[in-house]
């Protein structure tokens, strides 16, 4: 199996900074070869508030790249996530000469959906197309060789706060000389490393339960039609749990990982659960399962009804065939998986890593869902860089991503 050349992909969560490795296999796949991953300094919900420690966060992941792995990088692709980002839905229009569809008239249209004209304070990272329209005729996958007057486009515009982007890079370009060269959206990055084609075409559902933030997209007839960021993310658990029982945070995030569930259970009232001990010598201390499950499950059940909620506004609750994937380090709290089947009304699993991508297992203990973001990211970094431009491939020599 041969490999070519590195790409690399930077998110900077709110829980953890992570830089990863792909290398692209002969037979097609993308192969990860290195990951680093630090818990992260000066983020708050996916967005920097303080440079230096950021700067520290990037320099510290890119040393233990460099001492596990053997890689010194100088570009990467970059996954934004955050309540910076929104999504606004664009409709242009094309007045047909001809009288029928031709191939120039869609990438007219294609070309005039680009030109999105956002205000400088906000950045473009993705525009997906959903369908397209005829006349009177709306929701036409392909409109070639259709008579009629007037082609329209609906597309959804997923964007960023120009500033925050320019902090990531200047926090990345400060920390180690490391340029940003491509902007993705987090969201669409784990939906990538988890959804399949005939997942897409049959419609999901992809909740990506952070630290900060949980990000969603909602796929449907194969195309991305509606997306999202919640400032809401596994952190806010654990500040219910320290706030409802009066410890610590440190308490309430051990707490939450090895003993809390989404659901309530019956049994649930005569179990106590001990909170570790501040140090040692401390008398244990110990709370109601109940009691703990109860304030894990209002916290949880409340974020899956307003995706709920924002899902049944545009109508797209019914296209969800395919269920919902749940990804992120959020994915992993007890019984989540059942509560958004019961919320959303449908199946939901756990998010399971493409056979495009192979050996994440290899370099990381994390789980695979855990893991979907920079994943996906590597995926579309991957598919980036496999078409250089001759001036690309030149100055690749000089900057990039290199193993000793």
């Amino acid at each position: 199996m041969s490999l070519s050349a590195p790409v690399a992909g930077l998110e900077i969560g709110t829980s953890r900074t992570v830089i990863a490795i792909g290398e692209a296999r002969d037979d097609g796949r993308l192969e990860v070869t290195a990951l680093g991953s630090i818990p992260s300094t000066g983020v708050r919900k996916s967005q920097i508030i303080e440079m230096t420690q950021t700067r520290y966060s990037i320099e510290s992941v890119l040393k233990k790249l460099d001492d596990q792995f053997g890689y010194t990088i100088g570009h990467a692709c970059l996954a934004v996530s955050g309540p910076q980002v929104r999504t606004t839905f664009m409709s242009n229009q094309w007045q047909l000469e001809r009288g029928f569809v031709h191939d120039d008239d869609i990438a007219e249209i294609n070309a005039r959906a680009e030109e999105t004209n956002l205000p400088p304070e906000r950045t473009q990272l993705e525009l997906h197309p959903i369908s397209y329209g005829l006349d009177e005729t709306s929701d036409i996958p392909s409109p070639k060789g259709m008579h009629g007057n007037l082609l329209k486009l609906r597309s959804l515009c997923i964007h960023g706060s120009t500033q925050r982007i320019n902090d990531a890079r200047a926090a990345a370009a400060k920390a180690a000389k490391l340029e940003i060269t491509q902007l993705c959206f987090a969201g669409t990055c784990a939906a990538n490393a988890v959804l399949t084609p005939q997942d897409r075409r049959e419609g999901t559902l992809v909740v990506d339960l952070g630290g900060g933030t949980t990000t969603f997209t909602a796929w449907a007839g194969g195309h991305l039609v509606y997306a999202g960021v919640l400032g809401v993310g596994g952190d806010h658990v654990t500040n219910d749990i320290h706030t409802a029982f009066g410890i610590s945070r440190d308490q309430a995030e051990q707490i939450k990982t090895t003993a809390a569930s989404a659901l309530v259970a019956a049994e649930d009232g005569s179990i106590r659960v001990p909170v570790p001990s501040p140090m040692p010598g401390f008398k244990a201390a110990s709370i109601s399962r109940r009691a703990l499950n109860t304030v894990v499950n209002a916290r949880m059940q409340e974020l899956f009804t307003i995706i709920r909620t924002k899902l049944d506004d545009e109508s797209l609750l019914h296209l969800l065939n395919g269920g919902v994937v749940l990804t992120g380090g959020g994915a992993a709290l007890a019984n989540v998986v059942r509560l958004a089947q019961s919320v959303f009304g449908c199946s939901a699993r756990l998010g399971a890593i493409v056979p495009d991508v192979q050996g994440i297992e290899k370099v990381t203990s994390a789980p695979p869902f855990a893991c979907a973001t920079i994943a996906g990211l590597l995926l579309r970094a991957s598919a980036v860089e496999s078409k250089p431009s001759l001036m690309d491939s030149f100055t690749g020599i000089f900057k990039g991503v290199f193993r000793k």
